[in-house]
């Protein structure tokens, strides 16, 4: 009997383990069970949270499979990240539009810090960034909903065509005006060409009123917009839309906060 009491009760000259006050380790362990309906712990002014100043930040590659958003997260912490089919940092088999080492991720040292930058490693299908606004220059491509499409410009193709286009090309009797062609760029050739006639054209789904109108349920009824600057060059402007306009790219930097394509697999880059 004595001996239970004794374990039970120790001696008071026995030390005792330092017990530390329960609400300052339920706050440092995130558990706020004891203050459930309570105002929040934090200083009105404590708003920022940890970011680090000699280490570059993290970013985060989210693989978005099929209409999904939320995806499979895979974080950035070397120089390079490369992307492919059946080599590099993340391999991705089950898409054959992707090529075996397809596109890369950089990471580089900028006014201080870091910034990181998106590059296609010569692949056949091309690596293209969800825009909000792009130069369409010659070489461009652009996907609007599951199609591709050149904006050709039809002096470029008679001066490429014989040398006597292009003396044509340069002679002062050139129209002031020469309007390019939209062209669907398919793997058997050339697909649809829609004549540009005006400096600003929109493009959109059949039977939504836009003044391009594509049959296809992935593009919108206002999708985008072509508009044709004071330089000459045409600017392509995007919509607010699920699919949006994506854009083809050797080289770009990523924002805090993008979308990229590799073949048919789309990726959201973030920065914390």
């Amino acid at each position: 009997m004595d001996d239970d009491s004794e374990r039970e009760h120790p001696k008071d000259d026995q030390p005792q383990p330092e017990i530390e006050d329960h609400g300052v380790l339920d706050w440092i362990l995130g558990n706020d069970s004891s203050r459930r309906g309570s105002a929040s712990p934090y200083a009105k002014e404590d708003i920022q949270d940890f970011r680090p100043i000699l280490r570059p930040a993290v970013p985060v590659l989210t693989i978005l499979d099929d209409g999904s958003q939320s995806g499979e997260s895979v974080r950035l912490r070397g120089d390079t990240f490369t992307i492919g089919r059946t080599s590099g940092d993340l391999i991705l088999p089950n898409d054959q539009s992707i090529s075996k080492i397809h596109a890369e991720i950089l990471r580089r040292p900028w006014t201080g810090g870091f910034q990181w930058a998106l590059r296609d490693i010569g692949s056949v299908n091309g690596t293209f960034v969800r825009a909000a606004r792009a130069v369409f220059h010659d070489d461009a491509i652009v996907i609007l909903g599951s199609r591709r499409f050149r904006l050709q410009n039809p002096l470029v193709a008679r001066r490429e065509a014989s040398p006597v286009a292009a003396t044509l090309v340069d002679s002062p009797a050139l129209p002031p005006m020469v309007w390019p062609v939209l062209v669907e760029a398919t793997q058997r050739g050339q697909g649809i060409a829609m004549p540009l006639r005006s400096e600003s054209v929109s493009i959109g789904r059949a039977g939504g009123g836009a003044d391009l109108e594509l049959d296809d349920p992935l593009v919108a009824n206002r999708h985008a917009h072509l508009e044709r600057q004071h330089d000459g060059t045409w600017v392509i402007k995007a919509e607010k839309t699920r699919n949006g306009v994506w854009v083809s790219t050797g080289e770009v930097t990523l924002k805090s906060y993008c979308h990229f394509r590799c073949g048919e697999q789309l990726f959201r880059f973030e920065i914390p």
